[in-house]
């Protein structure tokens, strides 16, 4: 098994899967797809349907914008280089699954179960990401977050180099324990939200006006 390195106390579970084992897949899945130890590179599936299985593959450089796929399970899988913009994946299981150097603009992902997942240097500006469980943990590096949306759980979650103008965190469930420590929080709407959250005194300086406006005091 791999880790990744979150900070001096914390690693995740890398994606499992061996290079050589991986057989190129270069045509649109089936509607109810099970798809195993799979190079899918440079595959466009622009605005389809389905819902199954994907695990223990590699995703590079495809074109999956406006897909609609549910119910999905997604183990062991790493997407590079990828469009995501405005699909949708609901009932999303997801072990192990990293996304990175993606364009998840306009991406609605609906996890009923998270467990290891890293999302680093995307944008998911107009995003809607919604965590009914997490079992492990959920890092976001390197992310810009413009108008998007976080609901559910977010207990296990950490940013990192995240940026937030206008993000709404106003449905999150459970923030106890999510580490904003190294994210910058300006322009977050649903502060009241994030009770439990962990931030540093200096971000707590930088947006007590947006804390005492949510709470309901007026400045004066």
């Amino acid at each position: 098994m791999k880790f990744r390195k979150i900070d001096d106390k914390r690693s995740m579970r890398k994606p499992l899967w061996e290079t050589e084992r991986l057989r190129p897949f270069d045509e649109e899945p089936e509607p109810d797809f099970e798809l195993s130890e799979r190079l899918i590179d440079g595959l466009e599936w622009i605005d389809g349907q389905g819902d199954g299985s994907l695990d223990q593959s590699l995703l590079r450089s495809v074109d999956f914008s406006g897909t609609a796929l549910s119910p999905l399970e997604i183990v062991d899988v790493t997407v590079e280089r990828s469009a995501l913009a405005n699909a949708r994946w609901e009932r999303t299981t997801a072990r192990r699954l990293e996304i990175t150097d993606s364009q998840l603009v306009g991406w609605q992902a609906q996890f009923s179960l998270v467990q290891d997942l890293y999302i680093a240097d995307c944008r998911a500006d107009f995003a809607g990401i919604s965590i009914g469980a997490a079992k492990g943990p959920v890092v976001f590096e390197r992310c810009r977050f413009m108008n998007a949306t976080f609901l559910g759980d977010l207990s296990t979650a950490v940013f990192i180099d995240c940026t937030f103008p206008g993000a709404d965190f106003s449905r999150v469930a459970n923030a106890k324990g999510c580490d904003f420590r190294r994210a910058e929080l300006a322009g977050i709407t649903g502060l009241m939200s994030l009770r439990g959250a962990l931030i540093t005194a200096d971000q707590a300086v930088e947006i007590a006006g947006e804390l005492a406006t949510a709470a309901g005091f007026k400045l004066a």
